[in-house]
C-alpha cells in the first residue's frame, strides 16, 4: 500500500539531503516525503515511536495532513545525522 499523493503546505519545499554518503544510502528508494512507516524502516523503530517523535518536535519540520504524518527526506536525514553525531 502506497501513501496518498499530497500537496506540501505553503512555505514547505523539498531540498536535497546534504548528509554524509552513508546516511544518504539509507534513503535510496524512498520518496521525497517520508511517512512514519518509511522512517520506521530506516531507523528500525516502530511507526508509533516515530509518530511520537514527530508529535513532540524531535523530528524537524514534520507535518500532518488529515490523519497522515509526513516529513521531507532532507529533514529526516538531518535528524538521523544528529543522532549519529550524538551517539559518537
Amino acid at each position: 500500500m502506497s501513501a496518498p499523493v499530497v500537496q506540501l503546505p505553503p512555505g514547505c519545499k523539498i531540498v536535497e539531503a546534504s548528509s554524509a554518503p552513508q546516511t544518504a544510502a539509507l534513503f535510496e528508494g524512498y520518496p521525497d516525503l517520508l511517512t512514519p512507516d518509511d522512517m520506521s524502516e530506516i531507523i528500525r523503530q516502530s511507526a508509533q515511536t516515530v509518530r511520537k517523535l514527530m508529535r513532540t518536535g524531535a523530528i524537524p519540520n514534520a507535518f500532518k495532513i488529515g490523519s497522515y504524518w509526513y516529513v521531507a527526506k532532507a529533514d529526516f536525514a538531518e535528524f538521523v545525522e544528529r543522532g549519529k553525531r550524538g551517539a559518537a
